[in-house]
C-alpha cells in the first residue's frame, strides 16, 4: 500500500508539478533531499535539543510558566525549519540579470513555503528565477528566517522566553541543516555522520 501512494505521487509530481518547476527537482530528487537531511536529526535531539527542552522546562518552572504547549510547536518548527532551505531547489537558475525574480518574490517561498506548496500541488504556482545557485543556502537566508520566527513568535506569544526558545529552535534547525551540507561550522559529533552519509550517497551513485 505504501509503495502504490508513493507511486503515484511520484508519477503526479513528476508528470504535472514538475512542468512549474526546474527539471532537477523531480520526485526522486526530492525524496533524495529529505532523507539525506533526516538521518542527522536524531544526534542533534540527543545532543543538543535535548539539553535545551530540559533547560527550557526547567526555566519555564521556575518563573511559573506552562511552557510544554510553546514547546511542542518549538519542536515542530525546529523539525521544519531542518528541511526548509531545500526549498531553493525549486528555484529555477537563470544566468540573465533581467529574468531573475525580485527579491521578496523569492523570499515569499522561504517564509511562506506552505502556501507554495499547495499551489504547486494544484500546478497554479508561478516559477521563479535567481541566478544564485541554491539561494537559501546561506548565512544572509538563516539570519531572515530567524527574524521571521521571531516576530512571528511575538504573534503567538507575550512572554519573551517562548519567543526566544522558538526563535533559537527554528535557527538551529535551519543551521543543522546548512552543517550537514557542509557550508558552515561541522561540529566533530556531527562531521562522522555527514562523512558516512557521503560515503553511501557515493555507492548508491556506484550501484
Amino acid at each position: 500500500m505504501i509503495k502504490n501512494t508513493k507511486k503515484r505521487l511520484s508519477e503526479y509530481w513528476d508528470e504535472r508539478v514538475l512542468r512549474l518547476l526546474p527539471k532537477n527537482a523531480n520526485f526522486k530528487k526530492v525524496e533524495q533531499e529529505a532523507k539525506e537531511h533526516f538521518s542527522f536529526i536524531g544526534t542533534t535531539i540527543k545532543r543538543v535539543i535535548t539539553p535545551l527542552i530540559i533547560f527550557y522546562i526547567a526555566l519555564g518552572l521556575v518563573m511559573g510558566l506552562n511552557v510544554f504547549g510553546s514547546l511542542l510547536l518549538t519542536l515542530i518548527v525546529f523539525l521544519y525549519s531542518n528541511f526548509i532551505p531545500d526549498i531553493d531547489f525549486l528555484i529555477a537558475r537563470t544566468e540573465r540579470k533581467s529574468k531573475e525574480s525580485l527579491w521578496y518574490e523569492k523570499y515569499f517561498w522561504l517564509l511562506f513555503t506552505p502556501v507554495i506548496a499547495y499551489y504547486i500541488l494544484i500546478g497554479k504556482a508561478k516559477p521563479i528565477y535567481s541566478t544564485e545557485h541554491r539561494c537559501f543556502h546561506n548565512i544572509k537566508s538563516t539570519l531572515i528566517w530567524g527574524i521571521f520566527l521571531f516576530l512571528l513568535g511575538h504573534i503567538l506569544w507575550d512572554e519573551t522566553i517562548k519567543i526566544i526558545m522558538f526563535t533559537i529552535f527554528g535557527f538551529l534547525g535551519y543551521l543543522l541543516h546548512l552543517t550537514v551540507d557542509g557550508l558552515v561550522f561541522q561540529s566533530l559529533f556531527w562531521k562522522e555522520r555527514i562523512e558516512q552519509a557521503k560515503k553511501q550517497k557515493l555507492k548508491g551513485k556506484n550501484n
